[in-house]
């Protein structure tokens, strides 16, 4: 009878935990459309400048997403476990209060975005006519932010809510609109880069509407449980400093990642422009892997902090023995399509023969990815859910370091800049492991 009930528990779990990653990883998989269809759209001009403008400005808008990330993470493992422990104004307080330091943020950007998109173009130090194109790009986007950095913070919130479809509708919504939007202001109002700009700006503030939908109907389910009392915003400093401890952590591993990425594209710089291009050709392959991974990451995050929240040892080790299975299958199934599909994938991201050749020599680097950096995506939940944010970012710096003095001392071609990077991402792996097994297991 009670292995009869472990299975039903067991079968349960998975069902779960697939509800909850499918719409993850179908939101992200959405995500290169866009992206595609920027580049058909202003591939079709007659000047390559504009193409170029925006793809350099968009590279630096990739740092907006990211550097918010923060945000997200740092509300889904309150608001799990709040949802856990069945407090709901607690759900309620600390959704307020990430809200108002999300506003905080969000002005201070405005107010900066001169300075930053300054210093956004001189470091990426393009040709005058790119810069010009990047320029007026990023003035434009940056009336965005509001949008983002609250879709961002809501999303997780959800996420938390153990909702993730709002991420597939909202993403789904943005992405359809703005191809929409973009090729109706540029082919229709010839308005090329701006018209890119503008579109991208409008569609955002669409997905931020239906996201601000589906929280009105949220609050109108958790408000009659709450108290009025607890549910109101305090200002407190005492308050918040858990938020910010919580923050802080998240913010340094995020930027360190970030780093990571630019530290290897530095250096691969310094092989040539056939390498960069490579490069770009193969980093690709990882988007394709943390778009995988990322929804066996939210379904272990948003569980993990129910659980904990509950205090159930029991249906935590349920949780993190059915995600992690399903994560380890994401993992050996990426890396098999890697190593059997790898060349095809790469003839279709690029036509030109040099940089086709090149990365093909490099495949193999990129079949072991999944396999060094997997289970560091799946932890990454896990400890998100369990708010143990310092334990992240000691992952990520420990890594980062290693990582630095590999290359600096090993550094001398192509081939050992990927091994060293392999090694960033099991180092993570194993890091976070060790912690998981030590801290976290039952």
């Amino acid at each position: 009878m009670t292995d009869s009930r472990e299975r039903h528990e067991l079968r349960n779990t998975f069902e779960k935990t697939w509800a909850l990653a499918w719409p993850v990883i179908l939101a992200n998989l959405s995500l290169p459309l866009l992206s595609l269809a920027d580049a058909a759209i202003l591939g079709h001009l007659p000047d390559p400048v504009f193409l170029a403008g925006v793809t350099a400005a968009g590279s630096l808008m990739a740092y907006v997403f990211f550097g918010f990330n923060f945000l997200s993470m740092g509300l889904s493992g309150f608001t799990s476990q709040a949802m856990g422990r069945e407090a709901y104004s607690d759900v309620l307080q600390v959704l307020k209060r990430y809200l108002l330091v999300a506003s905080v943020l969000i002005v201070l950007t405005l107010f900066a975005h001169p300075w930053l998109i300054q210093a956004g173009v001189w470091l990426i130090s393009p040709p005058a006519g790119v810069a010009e194109q990047s320029t007026l790009y990023l003035q434009i986007r940056m009336w965005g932010v509001p949008a983002i950095v609250l879709n961002i913070t809501l999303l997780g919130f959800f996420i938390g809510m153990q909702n993730t479809r709002v991420s597939l509708y909202s993403l789904s919504l943005t992405q359809l609109m703005n191809i929409g939007l973009n090729a109706l202001l540029v082919f229709g109002f010839d308005l090329a880069t701006a018209g890119i700009a503008i579109g991208t700006v409008i569609s955002e503030y669409l997905g931020l509407l239906l996201v601000l939908w589906h929280l009105r109907r949220t609050l109108l389910e958790l408000t009659p449980k709450s108290d009025p009392d607890q549910s109101t915003l305090s200002f407190r400093w005492s308050d918040y400093r858990p938020i910010f401890k919580v923050s802080r952590h998240l913010f340094i591993r995020t930027f360190v990642l970030l780093s990571s990425f630019v530290w290897f594209n530095r250096l691969t710089a310094e092989f040539g422009e056939l390498a960069l291009a490579a490069n770009g050709v193969l980093l690709a392959f990882f988007t394709l892997i943390s778009h995988f991974l990322d929804g066996t990451a939210a379904a272990a995050e948003a569980q993990t902090g129910h659980a904990f929240g509950e205090g159930n040892p029991q249906r935590l080790k349920q949780i993190w023995t059915v995600s992690g299975i399903l994560n380890l299958g994401f993992m050996g199934l990426l890396s098999a399509l890697f190593w059997l599909c790898g060349n095809l994938f790469i003839d279709v991201l690029s036509e030109q023969p040099a940089v086709i050749a090149y990365a093909e020599q490099q495949l193999r680097w990129v079949v072991l990815l999944p396999l060094s950096g997997g289970l560091a995506f799946w932890l990454d939940g896990v400890f998100i859910g369990a708010r143990r944010s310092k334990d992240m970012r000691n992952s990520v710096v420990s890594a980062f370091v290693l990582f630095v003095c590999l290359t600096l001392l090993w550094g001398h071609n192509h081939s050992a800049l990927w091994v060293c990077f392999n090694a960033f991402f099991a180092v993570r792996s194993v890091w976070l492991l060790t912690v998981f097994y030590k801290k976290l297991w039952p």
